[in-house]
Parts: C-alpha cells; sequence; structure tokens
C-alpha cells in the first residue's frame, strides 16, 4: 500500500505543478496539500491523534475535489475535452478518487488490528515465536 500511496502523491504533486500556471491564484494548492498527505502515509509510524487529524484533513480534500467537479462539470461545453476548464475537471475527479486510498490507510492505521498488523511488518526476516518439537520417534 506504501507504494500506491506514494505514487497517489506524485501524481498530485504533477497535478499541482501544472496547475501552477492556471489563471486562478492558488488552484494548485489542495494538489500539493493532497500530496502531503500522500507521502505523510509512507511513515510507518504516526500518532493515532496525528492521524485523526490527517483522516479528518484528507477528508475534506476528498470532499473539495468532488465538489469543485461538481461545480465545473455543469458548466462544460459540449467540446470540454479541448478546452483547459476540461481537464481542470478531470483532475478535480481524479484527485477526488485518488484521495479514497488515503483516507482508507489513515481509518485502518486508527484500528487496532491495523496498527498490530504495521508493528510485524516493520521488521525485515521475522520467525514464529514457538518452534516446533521434530524430536524422533523410536
Amino acid at each position: 500500500m506504501q507504494y500506491i500511496n506514494g505514487s497517489i502523491g506524485c501524481v498530485l504533486l504533477i497535478f499541482g505543478l501544472v496547475h501552477i500556471p492556471h489563471p486562478m491564484p492558488l488552484i494548485w494548492l489542495p494538489y500539493l496539500c493532497g500530496a502531503a498527505l500522500a507521502f505523510i502515509t509512507v511513515k510507518p509510524q504516526i500518532s493515532i491523534g496525528f492521524a485523526r487529524i490527517l483522516a479528518i484533513a484528507t477528508a475534506v480534500a476528498m470532499f473539495f475535489f468532488f465538489a469543485g467537479f461538481f461545480v465545473v462539470a455543469p458548466k462544460l461545453s459540449e467540446n470540454w475535452y479541448a478546452l483547459h476548464e476540461g481537464w481542470l475537471a478531470v483532475a478535480r475527479l481524479v484527485a477526488g478518487f485518488m484521495m479514497l486510498p488515503i483516507l482508507s490507510e489513515y481509518s485502518c492505521r486508527l484500528k487496532a488490528e491495523c496498527a498490530q498488523t504495521l508493528a510485524e511488518r516493520r521488521t525485515f526476516f521475522t520467525a514464529p515465536d514457538t518452534a516446533p518439537n521434530h524430536s524422533p520417534n523410536p
């Protein structure tokens, strides 16, 4: 999941960089915030309180992207794919769907069984706690 979230962060970073020359100021900022939220999930240990705040921020970003899409979509003309506003709508829709795995990761970290799984994954080599008894039977 870390590779997926890292890839999502890279795509959102590219979306942010592509939107820097857009005529509306700071339209690139939500994409960079989404990229930061995605890159934070790559870190294996974050506190429960911080994960809760990041989950709320991710949900807000996701709803921002979806709301932005639904504001722009009714205004699109029949040749939307040739206009900049059409690609802005597509970028917002894609970014909204990309926030779903990020939100899933944060909500998983808030659950006890996910925290236990992450703790078990931290070690590179593992061995069972108890070894089976293989004594020869005469």
